[in-house]
C-alpha cells in the first residue's frame, strides 16, 4: 500500500501541511514586522536625530556655504556610513556631499524613497534658511540585506520545522492508529477463518475505534444469523430429500405394484380389482400425508424464516376438531377452550399442524369408536394444550422415543413416524415443550405447553 494512500500517511501529510501553513504565516509575519520596524528606525534617525554637524551648520546664520558645510560635517571618515547630504536652492542642487548623481531633486519638504541605479535611498528634505532645502539621505542596502538574511533564516527554520513535523506526525499517527491496526488484524482473521462467531475487541479506550468495532460486531452478528439460517435451510433441504427418498420408497413401491397388477391384468374384475384400487388409493393418500409432514418439518427446521402473526389458539382448536370429526366420523371428539380466546404470536400453519397431528394420533391409536378430548387451559405466563384418548396408552419406556422422527410406538400400525416429531418440533419452535402423561380417560394424554405472545425462536 502506498504511504500516501494509507490513513497514517494521509494524517501525516495533513498535519505536515497544517504546520507548514502555520510556519509560513508566522514567518511572513516576523519578516514583515522586522522590515517595518527597521524602516521606522531609519525614518526616526532621519527625523528625530539628525547629525549634530548638520544641526550646527543649520544654525550658523543666513545659510551655510560649501566651505562652512564641509567644515561643519567634518572629514569623510567620521561621517555616518551610507548617508549623503545635499543643499537644494531654487530647485537645483547647490551643494552635495557623498550624494549619488542620479537622485532626483525634491520639490517640497518630506520623506520619500528613491531609487538610484541598483540602490534605494530613504530621503528627508527639510526647509532651510532663505527658501533652501537641506536634504539628508540614507542608503537602504544594509537594511534590505538584513531583511533578506532574516527571511532566508526563517525559510530554513520553517523547512526544518516542516520536516520535523512530518516525521513526528508520521510517528504519532502510527501510535494513534495502532488500535485500527489491531482492528484490521481481527477483521483479517475473520476473513481468513470465516468464523463469523469471532467478535472484535471493544476495549481500545478510543471512542471512534470502539464504535467501529461495535458496528462491525453487529454486522458479524447479523451475518452469523443469516449464515445460520442459510445453513439450517440447506440442512432442512438435505434432510427433506433424504427423508423423502427413504420414506416414500415403500408406499411408492406398493402403489407401483398395484398399478402394475391392474395394467398386466386388464380383465381383472370384482373384489380383486376393487381391492387393488383401494390399496392404491390408500398408498397415494399415505404418500400425500407423508409429503405434507416432511414439508412442514422442513419448514420448521428453518424457524427464523417463517411468517409470524397473532392467532387465536381457541379458534384454531375448534377448526381442527371439526376437520378431525369429518375424517373420523366414528370417534367422539370433544373440545374445551376459554370463550374469550387465547392469542399467541405463532406460525399459523405450524400451530395448526401441531393440533391436527395430536388429534390424528389420538384418533388412530385410541380405542375404535372411542373418545378424544382436546382442551386449552390458560396458565400464568402461558397456555396448556392437552389431547386425551381412551386407547391402550403409551408404555413408559417409549414416551420419549415416540417424539423422534420415524420412530413408531408399539402397535402404531402403518403410521409414518413423523406426526409426533412434528408436534415436538412445533412446540419447541414456539418456545414450548411436549410430553406424554396418564389421562383420566385411561389412555394417553399428550401435553403441549406454549407461551402466548412469545416470539418464534
Amino acid at each position: 500500500m502506498s504511504a500516501l494512500r494509507s490513513l497514517r500517511g494521509r494524517a501525516a501529510v495533513l498535519v505536515t501541511l497544517a504546520v507548514g501553513i502555520i510556519l509560513a504565516a508566522v514567518g511572513s509575519l516576523v519578516v514583515t514586522t522586522f522590515a517595518d520596524r527597521e524602516r521606522e528606525r531609519v525614518d526616526r534617525e532621519l527625523v528625530e536625530r539628525p547629525p549634530e554637524a548638520l544641526a550646527r551648520a543649520l544654525r550658523e546664520g543666513s545659510g551655510p556655504g560649501p566651505g562652512s558645510f564641509t567644515r561643519a560635517l567634518g572629514p569623510p571618515e567620521l561621517r555616518p556610513e551610507g548617508r549623503f547630504f545635499r543643499l537644494i536652492d531654487g530647485g537645483e542642487v547647490a551643494f552635495a556631499i557623498d550624494a549619488p548623481g542620479n537622485v532626483g531633486v525634491p520639490s517640497e519638504p518630506g520623506l520619500r524613497t528613491v531609487d538610484a541605479g541598483e540602490k534605494s535611498y530613504r530621503v528627508l528634505a527639510r526647509p532651510g534658511p532663505n527658501g533652501t532645502l537641506i536634504e539628508v539621505g540614507a542608503d537602504l542596502s544594509p537594511l534590505e540585506d538584513r531583511i533578506v538574511g532574516l527571511r532566508n533564516r526563517v525559510i530554513l527554520i520553517a523547512l526544518a520545522g516542516v520536516a520535523l513535523a512530518g516525521a513526528l506526525a508520521w510517528w504519532l499517527a502510527g501510535i494513534a492508529l495502532r488500535p485500527l491496526g489491531a482492528l484490521r488484524s481481527a477483521v483479517a482473521q475473520v476473513s481468513t477463518t470465516r468464523d463469523l462467531s469471532t467478535r472484535l475487541p471493544q476495549n481500545q479506550d478510543v471512542g471512534e475505534v470502539d464504535e467501529l468495532s461495535g458496528s462491525v460486531n453487529e454486522m458479524l452478528a447479523r451475518l452469523e444469523g443469516s449464515a445460520a439460517e442459510t445453513e439450517r435451510a440447506l440442512d432442512a433441504t438435505r434432510r427433506f430429500a433424504a427423508d423423502a427418498g427413504h420414506e416414500l420408497r415403500t408406499p411408492m413401491t406398493a402403489l407401483r405394484a398395484n398399478l402394475g397388477a391392474l395394467t398386466r391384468n386388464p380383465d381383472l374384475q370384482g373384489p380383486d380389482r376393487e381391492a387393488a384400487l383401494r390399496e392404491a388409493e390408500q398408498e397415494a393418500e399415505r404418500t400425500i400425508r407423508l409429503l405434507e409432514a416432511l414439508q412442514t418439518l422442513a419448514r420448521g427446521d428453518v424457524g427464523a424464516a417463517l411468517p409470524r402473526e397473532t392467532v387465536d389458539a381457541a379458534d384454531l382448536l375448534d377448526v381442527a376438531v371439526e376437520a378431525a370429526r369429518r375424517r373420523h366420523p366414528t370417534i367422539e371428539f370433544r373440545a374445551r377452550a376459554p370463550e374469550r380466546g387465547v392469542e399467541i404470536t405463532a406460525w399459523p400453519d405450524g400451530l395448526r399442524a401441531l393440533i391436527d397431528n395430536l388429534l390424528e394420533n389420538a384418533a388412530r391409536h385410541g380405542r375404535d369408536g372411542g373418545t378424544v378430548a382436546a382442551a386449552i387451559d390458560p396458565r400464568a405466563g402461558g397456555l396448556r394444550l392437552t389431547v386425551d384418548d381412551d386407547g391402550p396408552g403409551v408404555p413408559a419406556g417409549e414416551r420419549t422415543r415416540i417424539f423422534e422422527r420415524f420412530v413408531r410406538g408399539t402397535g402404531a400400525g402403518d403410521g409414518s413416524g413423523l406426526g409426533l416429531a412434528l408436534v415436538l418440533q412445533q412446540a419447541q419452535l414456539h418456545g414450548g415443550s411436549a410430553h406424554v402423561e396418564d389421562p383420566p380417560l385411561g389412555g394417553a394424554r399428550f401435553v403441549v405447553e406454549l407461551a402466548p405472545g412469545a416470539t418464534l425462536r
